[in-house]
């Protein structure tokens, strides 16, 4: 019986082999990638592949540098060939709720630049539908956080909370605040997303529709890859 660890850890493989000499890296953030990024420096030097990354969080940055891996920054580039990013849920369709790292904006800009979005996941990330398990973080200004909240909240008697780290408001790397809304079987994500982006003070979602092209899924009897349908 594999821990979630070790599931994360079966995907590396598959997602590595399509990291190609020359490639500009999407490298995402979470646990599941700090995990992979040992592994992405390992296969460069090994391989001497020369590889740029670009990186949706400034503690991925960090670990990427400490690993060898030369970063530059997302307005440096005009083209991603791959991103590599983790999900907190991934449905039948390849739509996802991310940003439980707090990083969904600077996830959303790169995992859309991608001309292919991998994502990685252990099979407890699947589900039925988007918010069964998980908050949607929805990342908002903090000047009218409130005022935003409670529109959420009307929207369909939803739950919000501000996110806190050690009794304290999170803080994105873009200096804004979290809020996590409590979702049920009957949101349409698509609709709910249309309605929560044209809210004054809202930058992003964590609803990624449409964006990812494969999941590559750790599971008990194996990694499993699933293709976005065309």
């Amino acid at each position: 019986m594999m821990d979630k660890k070790q599931l994360k850890i079966s995907t590396f493989d598959d997602a590595l082999q399509q990291v190609k000499d020359g490639m500009v890296i999407g490298i995402g953030s979470g646990s599941t990638i700090e995990l992979l990024i040992p592994h992405l420096a390992e296969k460069v030097t090994s391989e001497q592949l020369d590889i740029t990354g670009v990186c949706t969080s400034n503690k991925t940055a960090y670990i990427a540098k400490k690993h060898g891996i030369k970063i530059i920054e997302i307005n440096d580039v005009t083209n991603i060939d791959l991103a590599i990013d983790g999900a907190d849920e991934v449905d039948t369709d390849l739509n996802l709720i991310k940003g439980g790292g707090g990083a969904l904006f600077r996830e959303k800009v790169i995992d859309a630049m991608a001309n292919k979005f991998v994502v990685l996941a252990d099979e407890s990330k699947m589900v039925s539908y988007l918010g069964e398990t998980f908050k949607l973080p929805v990342e908002v200004d903090k000047f009218n956080w409130l005022l935003v909240a409670r529109k959420i909240e009307a929207y369909d008697k939803l739950e919000v909370t501000r996110r806190m780290a050690d009794d304290v408001p999170f803080i994105t790397d873009n200096g804004n605040y979290i809020l996590d809304v409590t979702l049920h079987n009957g949101i349409n994500p698509a609709e709910f997303h249309e309605y929560l982006i044209h809210l004054i003070g809202v930058l992003e979602t964590g609803y990624f529709i449409d964006i990812a092209d494969q999941a590559i899924v750790g599971t008990q009897e194996g990694v499993k890859v699933f293709n976005k349908a065309n």
